[in-house]
């Protein structure tokens, strides 16, 4: 371990304070870079074929400017065979009858407003199956069990005369099905607010959303079905220096993963606001696990990311120390304890050169610890 400097310039043009990693507690948390290919599982595969059809997903916000928010009940987009979801009005325990030959998939969603509470929300999904026949007729029987579960009335999505929608006026659902060769998109909308109950907008976004996956997945080309064991894990490196998953935070499996810009745009709870600021600090790479660590162009696009990360959700946090010996870490508390914490769990941006780190805890000592270890995952060297 070396003693390792960001050498980032700060606003008023002094250099930032050199980091002494040797002084850094970290506490038992990993500090030496990980072999990521010790993850790999079954599931792996199907889960990296799923951030590469998220990367041509478009957000619901690119779709429809109002879409600007995210609740993230789940916070994982990508559905596994073994980690999907069930779309709505239909049983977790029908749905493998549902999704023969299916393969992998990716998820979407959004709201209008930024706290939980009622309003317009959307979800979409695009599945990918072995092959075309698969695909239609699981929209067949997903389309007909929705209308067996909740029945509604049959509607037409403009442009799109093979889709199958039904729009349901008691729970103000709308769902939409359309397939284009082994690819299953779906569209899903909630409005309960509107009085009355008007399916019209619902429709238009859906047409929207339709028109835009489409556009967007003709860059999209599907991986080979025997080569998805073999897709690259951590082709960058960067994963072995992301803060791995504790135990008790995996799943089915370590759905640890690096992704690009686009895909990883649909982890965020608001993506709104992230997108021009990914953009403008040129976010190429993103890394998730036990943290998550973002590469932008260099030092100073580095620099404006923590300060739009550290922008966000003030009306929930409240700043506190930054990790002793490390006084380049900008650190938030929850504000109110008693009813926000897992909306607003104590936060850290840690910032190393290029990379900005984003890192969670339930206390103090942890969250500080965690992140002195995240920064030297990133400024280790041999």
């Amino acid at each position: 371990m070396v003693i390792a400097a960001t050498g980032c310039g700060q606003d008023d043009g002094s250099a930032s304070p050199a980091i002494d990693v040797s002084a850094l507690d970290s506490g038992n948390y990993l500090s030496v870079p990980r072999d990521a290919e010790a993850i790999r599982s079954d599931q792996t595969g199907a889960a990296l074929e799923a951030v590469r059809i998220g990367e041509h997903v478009p957000l619901p916000v690119e779709i429809d400017g109002k879409y600007a928010f995210q609740r993230l009940v789940n916070t994982d987009r990508r559905l596994t065979p073994d980690t999907n979801s069930t779309p709505y009005s239909i049983d977790r325990e029908e749905l493998p009858a549902l999704l023969q030959g299916y393969v992998t998939g990716w998820e979407a969603s959004a709201e209008r407003r930024a706290v939980p509470a009622p309003g317009r929300s959307v979800e979409m999904r695009v599945l990918r199956f072995t092959d075309a026949s698969h695909a239609e007729e699981s929209a067949k029987r997903l389309a007909e069990r929705q209308a067996t579960n909740l029945p509604g009335e049959a509607v037409t999505i403009p442009g799109f005369p093979k889709a199958r929608a039904k729009w349901s006026p008691s729970k103000k659902f709308l769902d939409a099905w359309l397939t284009q060769d082994a690819l299953l998109m779906y569209v899903h909308m909630d409005d309960p607010l509107t009085e009355p109950p008007e399916a019209a907008p619902l429709v238009s976004f859906a047409q929207k959303a339709f028109t835009d996956i489409l556009d967007a997945l003709k860059s999209y080309s599907p991986s080979p079905l025997d080569r998805l064991g073999t897709l690259p894990l951590d082709p960058e490196g960067l994963l072995g220096r992301t803060l791995p998953l504790e135990d008790n935070q995996k799943r089915k499996y370590d759905q640890s993963v690096a992704m690009p810009a686009q895909a990883a745009l649909h982890f965020e709870r608001h993506p709104g606001s992230l997108r021009p600021a990914f953009a403008d600090a040129e976010v190429d790479l993103v890394t998730y696990s036990g943290g998550r660590v973002y590469r932008t162009a260099n030092a100073d696009a580095a620099e404006r990311l923590l300060a739009a990360f550290a922008g966000l959700d003030e009306s929930g946090y409240t700043p506190m120390d930054s990790p002793p010996k490390l006084p380049t870490a900008k650190c938030f508390d929850t504000k109110d304890k008693k009813s926000n914490p897992p909306q607003y769990p104590p936060v850290c941006f840690v910032i190393y050169d290029r990379y900005v780190a984003r890192v969670t805890g339930t206390n103090a000592q942890q969250l500080h610890q965690k992140a002195a270890a995240q920064y030297k995952l990133l400024a280790y060297q041999q």
